[in-house]
C-alpha cells in the first residue's frame, strides 16, 4: 500500500514538474486594412504539433508550450501569413495583444479575378483548360502562392500536368469532368465572392476529402455559415474577354433561428473582346442556405449556375496572320446585313445542386455526408455545308501559297472583306436556290445528367493520428447530338452523311430521308453512361518532429455507349447499348515531413495509382458506332517528389525536386486526310495507345522581406516532360467502314506541347501602412513546344525521304516555339469610410505590348507528306497589354 501511494505521490510531483516547464500563448488576430478580428485564423507553433484557431472574435489561446523559443505563424486564406518569435516562459502566458494580418496583393487580385477573362483558346476544350485551378492557388507552398497566377497567364501547367491530374470538389464533392476527368472553373464563373472559401492541397499530400489527384486538390466551400457576414458590391472593367462586370454578394451569418443564407449573382458582358466578333454575354446566381439543427447535426443547400453565351476565336497560320497584319485574326466571323456575325458561339448553362449533412457525432468523431445533382446544357455552333465549297476563309486553297496568281489572291485578302471573312451574305444567296441547305449552322450539343453521393468519416483517434475513410458513387449520362441552330435561308436540310456511300447515306435508317427543320436533331446522338463507386482511408500523424501520411484508395468503374441512331453504314454496330465494360482500380500514397526545427523542413511523397481510361478515349468512333479501342488500358501513375522550406519572419523559401511516370495512356483524335487509303479523303480518328510519359523538374520559391513594406519574391520552374514511348497508331474512318493498319508513332523523346517547360519570375511587392499596395512581376518562358501531328511521325509518312535531308526533318521534328519575357503590374488601395470599405485594384498585363508571343497551337493534319500543297502550323498569340480595374464596396 505504501508503495502505491509513493507511486501516486511521484506521478502528481512529475505532472506538476511537467506543467512548470510549458507555459501559454493568447491574443487577438485582426485585418490591418478595416480592423475588423479575424476568425478561423490557423496559429500554429512550429515545429511541434500545438495549433489552435482564432474564434469569432479573433482570439486564440495556445495552452503547454514548452518553454523557451518558438515560432509562431498566423495563416488565413487571402492573407499575407505572419511569423513571430516568442520566448516561453515556464508557468506563465504570453499575450501578444494584437497581432495584424494584411491581405494579399495577390489574393487581393486573384479572388477579383474571374474566368471569363480567359483567352478563348483557354476556355475551349479543344484549348487549354490545363491550369486553371493554378489560377486560383493560394498556399503555404512559397513556389505555388507566388508562381500560380503569374506562370498561368501565358498557359503554364503545374509539373506540365493536365487538370484530370488535380481534384477539384465543392464541399467535399468532386467537380471534375467525369468523360475527361479536367477541371473546369468557368462553371461558377462570377462567383468569386461566394466561392471565395477554398482548402488547397498542392501536390501530393493528405487531403480530409479523397484520396486526390498527383497534381493535389482544391475544396471549394460555399456553406453559407462560412461566409463572411455583409453585402459586398464589385464593378470590374477588363479589355479581355468581356468589358463589363457586375457582382452583388450578400450573407447573413448564423441567425437567432439557426439559418444562414448566403446570395450571389453577377452579369459579364461585352460586344467585344480582344479579338474581333468575340463578345460576351453571361450571368451566374448562387444560394446557399444552411440550418443548425442542433448542437450536432446541421445541413446546407448550395444552387449556383453560371449561364453564358459567348463568340469564340480561332487559331490561323502565319501566312493569314501576316496578310492581314494581324496575329490575333479570327476566321470564325464575317458581316452579314453590316453587322459582324460570329459561327462559333458558346452557350452553356449547367445548374447544380449540393446538399450537405454533417454530423458532430462526439468531440473526436464526424460524419459528412453529401448529394450533388447536375443537368444542363452545353455547346458550341460551327458552319456545316453540303455538296458545297469550304466557306471558310482560311482555307487552305484560298491563300496565296495555294493559288496560281499569289499576289492576286493577297491582294484581295487586304482589300475585299468578303474574302478574309466568312460571306454570309453568298451562303443565303445560294440557299435561296434550292430548299435543302447546302449552308447551315449547326451546334455540338455536349449535354450531361450527373448524380453523385459520398460521405466522409473523420476520427481523432490520439493527440498525435488522425483517420479520414469515405465512401463515393457517382452516376452519368453524357448526351452528344448535333442540333440544327440555323438553316441560313433554306427550307431543311435531308438527315445524309456527306462521307458515306449513296447507298449508305442516311444517318438514321429508323427516319429514313427525314428533312431536318431549326432545333431538329440530326447528324448524330448518342449517349455515354458512366457509373463509379470508390472507398477510400487516410491515417496521418504528427509529433514534435514528425509527420506524415498513409493513405489508399479502391474504385470500381462501368462505363457503355447507347446509340439513339442507326447508321446506314453501320446499321448493326450504331443503335442501341454497346457491351460494358468494368475496371477495378487502386492508389497507395505516403508521405513524411522532418522538421528539424521550427524554421526547416524537409518532406517527401510517394504515390502509385491506376485509373480507368477516360470515356472520351474509349471508343473508336463514338459519334457513329458502338466500336470500343481495341485493347482498352487502365492507365498507370507513378509520382514522386521531395523538397525542403524555410520559413523565418523575413524569409520563406522552398525547392522541390518531383517525378512522375504515366503509363498506357489511350488518346483518340480527330482529323480529316486527303490520304486515308489509295489516295482517298476522309474524316479519321486515330487511336492511340501505349502512351507513356515522363515529367522531372524542380520548382523554386523565395519570398523575402527586404523592409517591413518592400517584399522581393522569385519562382521558378525548370521541367522535362517528354513522350517515353512509341505509341500504336490505328486510323478508323468515321462514315465508311475501313481501318488502316496498326503503324508505329515515332514519337519518343518528344516533348508534352502546350506549355512552357521553363518558367520564372521576379518581382517586387510594396505594402504601404497607409492601405495601399503596388507590385511588378518580369517573367520568363522558355521550351514551348507545339502539338504534333502523329501521323507525320510514321513509317509511311517518311516513304520516299532521304533521311536528313530538308523534307525529312522538316516532317519529323516538333516545332519549339520561341521564348518569351513579360511584364506585369498591379496596385491597390483600400480605405474605410463610416461601416463601408472599400477597394480599388488594377492589374495590367504584357505591359511592353509584345504582340510576336506564340503560347501554342498545333500542326494541320494534312501537309506536304498528303500533297504538295503548303498547310501551315495554326497558332495561338499571347494577348498584347491588357488591364483588369476592379472596385469593391463591402458593408
Amino acid at each position: 500500500m505504501k508503495k502505491i501511494l509513493l507511486f501516486l505521490l511521484m506521478g502528481v510531483i512529475s505532472s506538476f514538474a511537467l506543467h512548470a516547464q510549458t507555459g501559454n500563448v493568447s491574443g487577438k488576430v485582426r485585418n490591418s486594412v478595416d480592423r475588423n478580428y479575424l476568425s478561423q485564423v490557423k496559429v500554429e507553433v512550429l515545429g511541434t504539433n500545438l495549433s489552435t484557431f482564432t474564434d469569432t472574435e479573433g482570439n486564440f489561446l495556445i495552452s503547454e508550450v514548452p518553454q523557451g523559443k518558438h515560432l509562431l505563424e498566423f495563416i488565413l486564406q487571402d492573407f499575407k501569413s505572419v511569423s513571430m518569435a516568442v520566448n516561453v516562459v515556464a508557468g506563465s502566458t504570453i499575450d501578444l495583444k494584437v497581432v495584424e494580418l494584411v491581405p494579399s496583393a495577390l489574393s487581393q487580385s486573384l479572388k477579383d479575378f474571374d474566368f471569363s477573362s480567359l483567352t478563348d483558346e483557354e476556355l475551349d476544350d479543344e484549348g487549354s483548360k490545363e491550369n486553371i485551378s493554378g489560377l486560383l492557388a493560394s498556399s503555404k507552398d512559397v513556389f505555388v502562392s507566388n508562381a500560380g497566377y503569374v506562370f498561368s497567364q501565358l498557359r503554364f501547367k503545374t509539373r506540365g500536368y493536365s487538370t484530370d491530374n488535380t481534384s477539384i470538389r465543392m464541399n467535399g464533392m468532386l467537380m471534375n469532368d467525369m468523360e475527361n476527368g479536367r477541371g473546369y472553373w468557368y462553371k461558377w464563373g462570377g462567383l468569386n465572392d461566394a466561392t471565395r472559401n477554398q482548402e488547397i492541397q498542392y501536390g501530393l499530400g493528405a487531403n480530409g476529402f479523397g484520396f486526390g489527384g498527383i497534381g493535389g486538390t482544391t475544396n471549394i466551400n460555399t456553406k453559407a455559415i462560412d461566409q463572411r457576414v455583409g453585402t459586398k458590391l464589385v464593378y470590374s472593367r477588363s479589355n479581355k474577354s468581356y468589358s463589363n462586370r457586375v457582382m452583388a454578394t450578400h450573407s447573413t451569418g448564423l441567425m437567432e433561428n439557426g439559418w444562414a443564407f448566403t446570395v450571389s449573382g453577377s452579369r459579364r458582358w461585352g460586344d467585344e473582346g480582344y479579338v474581333d466578333a468575340t463578345f460576351y454575354d453571361a450571368y451566374s446566381y448562387f444560394l446557399s442556405a444552411y440550418k443548425q439543427l442542433n448542437d450536432n447535426h446541421s445541413l446546407n443547400l448550395t444552387v449556383f449556375a453560371a449561364p453564358s453565351e459567348r463568340g469564340k476565336g480561332g487559331a490561323s497560320t502565319q501566312e493569314v496572320y501576316d496578310l492581314v497584319d494581324d496575329n490575333y485574326y479570327n476566321p470564325y466571323w464575317g458581316y452579314q446585313n453590316g453587322e459582324k456575325r460570329n459561327s462559333r458561339v458558346s452557350k452553356s448553362h449547367q445548374p447544380v445542386f449540393l446538399l450537405n449533412h454533417d454530423w458532430k457525432i462526439n468531440e473526436k468523431s464526424n460524419l459528412k455526408t453529401g448529394v450533388s445533382y447536375t443537368f444542363g446544357r452545353n455547346g458550341s455552333t460551327r458552319l456545316g455545308w453540303f455538296n458545297a465549297p469550304d466557306p471558310r476563309p482560311d482555307y487552305y486553297n484560298k491563300l496565296p501559297s495555294n493559288s496560281a496568281n499569289p499576289e492576286e489572291v493577297a491582294r484581295l485578302w487586304k482589300t475585299d472583306p468578303k474574302v478574309r471573312h466568312i460571306d454570309w451574305d453568298r451562303m443565303y444567296q445560294v440557299n435561296s436556290n434550292d430548299p435543302n441547305a447546302q449552308y447551315y449552322v449547326e451546334e455540338n450539343r455536349y449535354d450531361a445528367e450527373q448524380l453523385m453521393a459520398n460521405t466522409t468519416f473523420t476520427k481523432e483517434i490520439n493527440s498525435n493520428w488522425n483517420l479520414t475513410a469515405g465512401l463515393d458513387y457517382t452516376y452519368y449520362i453524357g448526351s452528344r447530338f448535333n442540333k440544327m441552330d440555323d438553316l441560313l435561308g433554306a427550307q431543311y436540310l435531308l438527315d445524309y452523311d456527306k462521307y458515306a456511300p449513296t447507298s449508305m447515306r442516311d444517318n438514321d435508317l429508323n427516319n429514313p430521308d427525314r428533312k431536318v427543320k431549326e432545333g431538329d436533331t440530326f447528324g448524330f446522338d448518342y449517349d455515354v453512361h458512366l457509373r463509379k463507386a470508390g472507398f477510400f482511408a487516410q491515417t496521418d500523424f504528427v509529433y514534435n518532429q514528425w509527420e506524415g501520411y498513409i493513405g489508399a484508395e479502391v474504385s470500381q468503374t462501368k462505363m457503355w455507349r447507347e446509340g439513339n441512331m442507326r447508321k446506314a453504314i453501320f446499321a448493326d454496330n450504331s443503335f442501341g447499348e454497346s457491351s460494358k465494360k468494368d475496371f477495378t482500380n487502386f492508389g497507395v500514397k505516403g508521405g513524411l515531413t522532418y522538421k528539424l526545427n521550427g524554421r526547416n523542413y524537409f518532406n517527401a511523397n510517394a504515390a502509385y495509382q491506376t485509373r480507368a481510361p477516360f470515356l472520351r478515349n474509349a471508343f473508336e468512333s463514338a459519334r457513329t458506332r458502338n466500336k470500343w479501342v481495341d485493347n482498352l488500358e487502365e492507365e498507370k501513375i507513378m509520382s514522386f517528389d521531395a523538397g525542403y522550406q524555410l520559413r523565418t519572419p523575413f524569409v520563406k523559401a522552398s525547392i522541390k525536386g518531383f517525378y512522375t511516370r504515366f503509363e498506357d495512356q489511350t488518346e483518340v483524335r480527330n482529323y480529316f486526310t486527303s490520304n486515308f487509303q489509295n489516295g482517298q479523303s476522309a474524316f479519321v480518328n486515330a487511336i492511340l495507345t501505349g502512351i507513356n510519359k515522363e515529367h522531372m523538374g524542380v520548382e523554386l520559391g523565395v519570398e523575402a522581406k527586404l523592409t517591413p513594406t518592400l517584399t522581393a519574391i522569385f519562382a521558378a520552374s525548370k521541367g522535362q516532360y517528354i513522350y517515353d514511348s512509341r505509341p500504336q497508331m490505328k486510323e478508323v474512318a468515321v462514315d465508311i467502314d475501313l481501318a488502316s493498319e496498326t503503324n508505329t508513332v515515332y514519337a519518343k523523346n518528344f516533348y508534352v506541347p502546350g506549355t512552357p517547360q521553363t518558367a520564372a519570375t521576379l518581382g517586387l511587392k510594396y505594402s504601404s501602412p497607409k492601405y495601399w499596395w503596388a507590385g511588378i512581376n518580369a517573367n520568363y518562358y522558355d521550351d514551348i513546344y507545339l502539338d504534333f501531328h502523329p501521323a507525320r511521325r510514321t513509317s509511311k509518312a517518311v516513304e520516299g525521304m532521304t533521311p536528313g535531308s530538308e523534307n525529312w526533318n522538316a516532317t519529323i521534328n516538333q516545332r519549339q516555339l520561341d521564348e518569351a519575357f513579360t511584364l506585369d503590374l498591379n496596385i491597390g488601395k483600400s480605405w474605410k469610410i463610416h461601416d463601408y470599405y472599400i477597394s480599388l485594384n488594377a492589374s495590367v498585363n504584357n505591359v511592353l505590348d509584345d504582340t510576336d508571343i506564340v503560347t501554342g497551337g498545333y500542326e494541320q493534319s494534312r501537309s506536304a507528306v498528303d500533297s504538295d500543297r503548303n498547310f501551315g502550323d495554326k497558332l495561338y498569340y499571347y494577348y498584347g497589354r491588357t488591364y483588369f480595374v476592379n472596385l469593391s464596396v463591402r458593408f
